[in-house]
């Protein structure tokens, strides 16, 4: 009896193997195109996997020629057209690399990282700002699903950091359009505000943020927003301290506010960063040359004795201080800390202004 059935079943075994294989040959025949799309998707991944590799060793060519071989097989691998874009971008070949950004985005529209490649090249590079800002408001405007699995997973954060990125970004654009359109014009007035208001939203998604901050106030000052300019340069500078530019352009909006006095501070402190990073003579002298105008105010306004007994704040002690080729420099591995010296004090006399 045992015998029987080891028969039946290994007959029945036979009979079910026979139909998968006849299932199988059937599927061939009627499904052939899906089988041949599998095939493709296997050869593009095999050369998606040599361009990466190629990418990491930073053999370009290698990984272009590997990426295009890919993008034959299956043009829908959306990573490789992306990362063709950005090899592109590093060449300098912009438009090639838009070509290839957009195709990553025909497949996966909602791949935010390529989305913002495409917006920044297009903006930055090709001053193409009007489509460049369709693709921000793209990022802004969408909805992905957010999973927080504590201590697993979170892709909350980065949702939230593409979209201030995003309003960041596309405040550049609208500052760009503003310059694009010329000084002062009423068309240019209406980017900057838009500039503006692009800022603050970003300035929700990205706290203490130096660049969007500095940006913030540069473009309240070109708006002639002296106030919230000058509460918003004091912000960055408190933020970054060591930044040339926000003291610079802080120190003009003082000069041209007839802050003489906070203007001189933050003139002394430009000359301070210029020293410290070896940078140019022929930017220090001009920095010099609006301090002494600086200080001809201060004389017209009668504070002479403001001038013979302030101390520049900037100097140091002899414990902090290093000669080298018989000029005098910050040293950098003393512990003296430049960074408080550097911070902007005076930021709520805007709120009263």
């Amino acid at each position: 009896m045992n015998l029987i059935i080891k028969i039946l079943k290994l007959r029945i075994t036979k009979i079910i193997l026979f139909f998968l294989f006849i299932a199988f040959l059937a599927s061939l025949y009627f499904c052939r195109d899906w089988y041949f799309v599998q095939y493709h998707k296997c050869v593009g991944f095999y050369y998606v996997h040599k361009g990466d590799k190629a990418f990491k060793e930073a053999k370009y060519q290698k990984a272009i020629d590997n990426y295009k071989t890919a993008l034959r097989h299956y043009p829908g691998h959306s990573r490789a057209s992306c990362n063709l874009g950005n090899i592109y971008v590093s060449f300098e070949n912009y438009y090639d690399a838009v070509t290839a950004y957009e195709n990553a985005l025909k497949f996966s529209p909602n791949f935010m990282g390529c989305r913002m490649d495409l917006g920044i090249i297009l903006s930055e590079k090709m001053a193409n700002y009007d489509k460049a800002i369709q693709e921000y408001g793209r990022i802004v405007n969408s909805k992905p699903f957010t999973i927080n699995i504590p201590f697993v997973f979170n892709n909350k954060e980065t949702t939230n950091a593409n979209k201030g990125l995003a309003y960041y970004n596309m405040g550049l654009a609208y500052r760009g359009k503003a310059v694009y359109m010329g000084d002062k014009s009423s068309t240019s007035v209406k980017y900057l505000k838009k500039a503006k208001e692009s800022y603050q939203n970003a300035e929700k998604y990205l706290k203490n943020d130096y660049d969007n901050t500095y940006n913030l106030a540069l473009t309240n000052h070109l708006l002639g927003d002296y106030s919230s300019a000058g509460s918003e340069y004091c912000k960055a500078i408190n933020i970054k301290p060591d930044s040339y530019e926000a003291h610079y352009n802080f120190a003009l909006l003082l000069r041209s506010m007839n802050m003489n006095k906070e203007a001189l501070t933050e003139f002394e402190k430009t000359t301070m960063l210029l020293d410290y990073n070896g940078n140019n003579s022929n930017k220090n002298k001009y920095v010099f040359g609006i301090i002494n105008e600086i200080k001809r105010r201060i004389l017209n306004e009668g504070q002479y004795d403001y001038l013979k007994d302030r101390r520049d704040f900037t100097a140091l002690k002899d414990d902090d201080i290093t000669y080298s080729k018989g000029k005098v420099i910050a040293e950098k591995q003393k512990s003296f800390k430049m960074n408080e010296l550097l911070k902007c004090t005076y930021g709520d006399k805007f709120e009263e202004i």
